[in-house]
Formats: structure tokens, C-alpha cells, sequence
């Protein structure tokens, strides 16, 4: 079986590879908005100015803000990278529609609120007016029209669940779309993070080529100054920022760029930037269970958990061996689950077993439904189900990425690990995480894959069950998948996800290895941070130390 090359998927990194960190520092120089190289482990930070939004409080404060990613990218097109990790920086240049609170709930950014039809069929949406894009156009609907069809367009998510439909211009600052069945489902695609509904204008669509968009211009309080390749993106201070009304929550309510420079430092090896954090060049740092003493001994840091990722096994369904659902069975049942996220985390407060597609707190879609196939722990199993499906030791190509501090390569490893106790042979393709995301796609170039991907906030936004992704085309499956958008009362959305659950469970598309967890740490100079789904570096200001 010859493969080539392989690259991994983007979004598993968002949860884990968010977690970056934040340089303060800044000169005369950099007041002007002039371009920065990254910034250099142990390096002194520059003098900073009193901010003019704050010189009022006597407070002295930076003027520049470094906040590096453990990412690689190939394109910042909301549209085409299905990945949280490049989110984490484009969620401050665009705006969506609508988008999530920290209850997981769409509520309005660039819509005055969501209107629904008695039906569940139509949704309107009305624009707020006077916002500017970037460029010093103000959005109007025929910009939300260009921009979401082209995102619908190009996720496989949601054309299974709007279908054929389009959005359309009701009139100037009005947008709406039809579906053919009742759906609870628009408002939640549309404030996803990954591979997010951003507007763009209608122009910067037009003119967007088959590597994307040539023209990065959004509503948001940043806007686009360069990427200079591989090392970071800057972003600059919109002073022209129309904010939505109300107090922050999540990625909804006020926004104000509080430093008017935000260089997004791209450093893919985690160590590398904890060791800069470390020296005092960075304000927030990723932290791994064998750092957590270091971190606990500065006085001058907090230290926080989040809970927003899981690992699961994808399979290549047009592979010849995991094609075969036997095959599939056998992986299931070899599973030690826990021993995975054991060695993974280190740590059991940075993991917790789940077979569920969402999270145990999401009692509108959690299900158990399926889970005496979860964490099985059988070999011998999985030795007779292997010989039934046919396999006789054949090589497989796992693909994984050392970037985002070994997230997925340290997950694939463990998996080969019990893997290759049942007899599969198996060779590890490593490659950058733009290389791999690209692997990903060719269906060619790879069999299993071991990811780490975000919590979601509904079945239908799992990023595996597409058909695009490890190419699950299985109609029953999106059938299934259909039916939970189109669910709208409590008991209906309880036994649309039960069915769901339980077929995901027999036809293993993917095999869930559990949730997990982990620390980040912010230096107490950093005011107004918030975390959720990755970091929002609007409301937030830095101290000079």
C-alpha cells in the first residue's frame, strides 16, 4: 500500500493549540504600526506608553501585544481551514450573524436578533446598521448573502443540513433562509468556531481565488496589517469599530481594542514558547502537567483549567481496511480508553471517559446510547474481529503532526501502542500541521487518524460525521444526522440524538477515546483576558510591568 505525506486536521488543535501565549512589550517604533519580527525568548521588553483609553486611571500600559500560537497555517480564509487554531486569530478581524455566550447559546453579533418562522423553516435575520467594514464599506445584506453561501459552499456540515438552501436578501439590512424542513439547527452552524460563518464583503468574495480569499476584510475590532509566513500576523486597532451592545459574554457584547497592535506569534513547539513565557517575554503560556510546579511557584500568575477538547479515532472509510466495518469493530474493541487519556494528560484531572459525541453538561443532546461499545478493553475481541474483517498484517498510515505541542502526535502514539498488541502494523507519517491538514483530504494518503478535536455544542456540528472528513458516506448515518436538526421539541431532540448515538456506535465512523482538559496560566498583569474556544485579546489590556 503506498502512501505519501500526511497532514492533520485543524480543528483538534483548537482546543489544545489556543492555549498559547502573550507577549507584552512595545517601543516608539512599534506605535506606528510597524512591522515586528517574533519575539525572542529572554528578551527585555520594550518601554511601553500610557494608553489613551486608560491614561485617565493613571494606569501605564502596553501599547503592543504578543500572543503566541503553536500553529501552522497555509491560508486565514474563515472559510476553507477547518480549523479553530487559525480562528483563533480571524475571530478578531471577522464578525458572524450570530455567535455563542459561555452557554453555549447563538445570539446576535452583526443581526439585531433571530427570527423564526412558526414552521422551524425560515430564518430571518435583521442587520444592524452603520457598521463598517475595514475597508469603509458598510455591511449591508448583499454581503452577509456572498459571504455565507460561499461559507455553506464550502462545509460539508452544513450543506447536510441546510441542503439546497441559499441565503437571500429580504432588502438592504435584512437576510434570511428557507429550508425545506424545520430546522434547529441555523443559529448553531452559524456561530460555530470552527471553520466560522465569517462576512466578508461582497467584493473580497467575488474577487477570492481557488486558494481563497485575496482580500482579508472583516467588521471586527482588529483589522488585517500582514502575515509574514511561518513566524506571525499583526493586526491593528479598527478605529472605526461599530461594537455590539451589551456586557461580554463569550464572543457576544462590547468589544474594544484596548492595544492597538496584536502580533500573532506562530511558534509550533510548545516548550519553546513555555520556556519564553518562563523568562518573562510572554503574559499567558500553555502548561503541561510536568511544568505545573514551575507555574505554581511564580507568585505573580494564575492558573486555570479548561475542559473543551476530546480525542477520537477517525477512520478512512475509502481506505481498503477501514473501509470495512469489521475492521472498525476490532479497533473498538481493542480500545483501553482510559489508559490513553492516562498517558496523554497525565494528569486524571485533565480527563474523563465519555462516549458521547458533546459533553456530559449538555443535557439537550448527551447520550449513552450506543456506550456498551465505549472503552472495551478486549484484545481478544479485536483479534477475531481483525481476522474476520481480512486484514493479514498489512501496514497502515496513521497521520499525525508534531505541531501543536505533540497533541496529536502523542495521542497516536499511545493508540499505535495498544494497536500493535492486536497485530496491526503501523507506520506514523509526521508531518507540519499545514502539511497535514492538506494530507487529510487525500483520501490516498493516509488510514487512521487520531485527533484531537473541540466540544461541540450539537451532534450535527461534529466535524467527523461530514461527509467530507474520513468520508462517511453512509446515508443513514446523515439521515440521522438531518433528523436531529430537524427535532424541535425536547423529547424529539432526546430520541433523534439516541438514534444518532447508537448508529454512530455500530457503523464507528470514528471511536471516541474520551474528553480532556488543560491548564493555561495568565500572568496578573493581563486584565480583562478572556478564554473560550481559544483566546479573545479584545476588552483586554496589559499592564507594564
Amino acid at each position: 500500500m503506498n502512501r505519501t505525506s500526511k497532514k492533520t486536521f485543524g480543528f483538534l488543535l483548537t482546543t489544545l493549540l489556543a492555549i498559547a501565549v502573550i507577549i507584552s512589550g512595545c517601543s516608539s517604533n512599534n506605535d506606528k504600526g510597524a512591522s515586528l519580527p517574533p519575539a525572542s525568548s529572554g528578551s527585555p521588553s520594550a518601554s511601553a506608553s500610557p494608553s489613551a483609553s486608560n491614561a485617565a486611571d493613571g494606569e501605564e500600559t502596553v501599547d503592543v501585544l504578543r500572543y503566541p500560537l503553536t500553529l501552522t497555517f497555509a491560508s486565514l480564509d474563515p472559510h476553507l481551514v477547518p480549523t479553530g487554531g487559525v480562528a483563533n486569530i480571524d475571530r478578531h478581524i471577522y464578525e458572524q450573524l450570530v455567535a455563542f455566550n459561555t452557554k453555549y447559546e447563538p445570539k446576535p453579533v452583526l443581526a439585531t436578533e433571530i427570527q423564526v418562522s412558526e414552521d422551524g423553516k425560515t430564518y430571518t435575520f435583521p442587520l444592524r446598521k452603520g457598521v463598517k467594514f475595514h475597508n469603509g464599506k458598510e455591511l449591508k445584506a448583499e454581503d452577509v448573502v456572498a459571504s455565507l453561501n460561499r461559507w455553506k459552499e464550502k462545509t460539508a456540515r452544513v450543506q447536510t443540513s441546510f441542503g439546497d438552501s441559499l441565503f437571500e436578501e429580504v432588502d438592504e439590512y435584512t437576510v434570511a433562509i428557507t429550508l425545506a424542513q424545520p430546522s434547529n439547527d441555523v443559529p448553531l452552524q452559524l456561530a460555530s468556531y470552527l471553520q466560522f460563518s465569517a462576512i466578508t464583503t461582497k467584493e473580497a468574495i467575488e474577487s477570492a481565488g481557488p486558494d481563497g480569499l485575496t482580500e482579508i476584510i472583516g467588521t471586527g475590532p482588529y483589522k488585517y496589517v500582514e502575515y509574514k509566513q511561518d513566524q506571525y500576523v499583526h493586526l491593528t486597532r479598527f478605529d472605526d469599530y461599530v461594537s455590539p451592545e451589551g456586557p461580554q459574554d463569550g464572543v457576544i457584547g462590547k468589544k474594544e481594542a484596548l492595544v492597538k497592535d496584536v502580533y500573532f506569534d506562530l511558534i509550533p513547539d510548545g516548550s519553546t514558547a513555555f520556556n519564553a513565557f518562563l523568562a518573562g517575554d510572554y503574559d499567558f503560556a500553555s502548561v503541561t502537567v510536568d511544568n505545573l510546579p514551575q507555574v505554581q511557584s511564580l507568585s505573580d500568575v494564575t492558573l486555570n483549567k479548561v475542559f473543551a477538547g476530546e480525542l477520537n479515532i477517525v477512520f478512512n472509510k475509502k481506505a481498503p481496511f477501514p473501509s470495512n466495518v469489521k475492521f472498525r469493530e476490532a479497533i473498538a474493541a481493542a480500545l483501553d480508553a482510559e489508559q490513553v487519556l492516562a498517558g496523554y494528560t497525565s494528569d486524571p484531572e485533565l480527563y474523563r471517559l465519555n462516549s458521547s459525541l458533546v459533553t456530559p453538561d449538555n443535557a439537550e443532546w448527551h447520550s449513552e446510547a450506543g456506550a456498551e461499545k465505549y472503552n472495551q478493553k478486549n484484545p481478544e475481541l479485536a483479534k477475531q474481529l481483525l481476522q474476520e474483517s481480512g486484514y493479514n498484517g498489512e501496514e497502515l498510515v496513521f497521520l499525525t503532526t508534531r505541531d501543536s505541542a505533540g497533541a496529536f502526535y502523542n495521542a497516536t502514539v499511545l493508540v499505535v501502542d495498544q494497536l500493535q498488541k492486536i497485530g496491526i502494523k503501523a507506520k506514523i507519517d509526521t508531518y507540519d500541521f499545514t502539511t497535514m491538514i492538506a494530507r487529510r483530504g487525500d483520501p490516498a494518503a493516509w488510514d487512521i487518524y487520531v485527533g484531537s478535536f473541540s466540544n461541540q455544542a450539537s451532534p450535527s456540528q461534529v466535524l467527523f460525521l461530514g461527509k467530507s472528513y474520513g468520508w462517511p458516506e453512509d446515508e443513514q448515518l446523515q439521515q440521522l444526522i438531518r433528523n436531529t436538526t430537524e427535532a424541535l421539541t425536547p423529547e424529539a431532540k432526546k430520541q433523534a440524538s439516541d438514534a444518532l448515538h447508537a448508529y454512530h456506535w455500530n457503523y464507528l465512523g470514528a471511536v471516541k477515546i474520551g474528553d480532556t482538559g488543560t491548564y493555561y496560566a495568565n500572568r496578573n498583569n493581563v486584565v480583562g483576558y478572556q478564554f473560550f474556544e481559544g483566546p479573545i485579546l479584545w476588552n483586554t489590556k496589559v499592564l507594564k510591568k
